[in-house]
């Protein structure tokens, strides 16, 4: 018979429960973003024109629509108001268990009175970044807002800087 000692066997134990649990711990699950022609943000905060033209829409996250559990969408414009063309960075990212995960990096030269809408289906903190050549922000969305109420933030790009806002119907969520 095969003997081992309790710090072998205790060893032995935590490794193969760190083994198995670094899937869902690690980076391996990779949160999908696809790109949509559908509109996605069902409101729009003040701050930004119903007019302007939709550039395009991407889709964070697994959930779908018909998940009837599951908290409600909360939409994201980032949009140019300026009365030209703008280069935008936008940076979408992910509050993972330690760290930020980056799950949207790109420029865009986008004209005047057009936005890129996000929608983002997954509970979770997100952080958004926009900056200009001239103008730099940060929002922050917490996983509390992801609730049964209508949700939808913006960045918007004006000539001053870039300008924040957001929008949310106002339902009871308690059962």
């Amino acid at each position: 018979m095969v003997s081992i000692d309790r710090r072998t066997f205790l060893g032995v134990a935590g490794a193969s429960v760190l083994g198995a649990s670094s899937r869902c711990l690690g980076r391996a699950a990779v949160v999908p973003l696809r790109e949509t022609d559908l509109d996605g943000v069902g409101m729009l905060p003040l701050n930004v024109q119903g007019d302007a033209t939709i550039v395009t829409t991407h889709v964070v996250g697994h959930r779908g629509p018909d998940d009837v559990f599951a908290e409600k969408p909360v939409g994201l414009v980032v949009a140019n108001q300026t009365a030209s063309a703008a280069e935008m960075s936008i940076s979408v990212e992910r509050r993972d268990l330690l760290s930020w995960t980056s799950l949207y990096d790109a420029r865009h030269s986008l004209a005047a009175d057009t936005r890129i809408n996000f929608v983002l289906r997954d509970p979770a903190a997100y952080r958004i970044r926009v900056s200009t050549p001239n103008h730099e922000d940060e929002m922050q969305i917490a996983k509390s807002e992801f609730d049964c109420n209508e949700k939808a933030f913006s960045l918007v790009a004006t000539d001053e800087g870039i300008d924040q806002s957001s929008i949310s119907t106002t339902m009871g969520c308690g059962l």
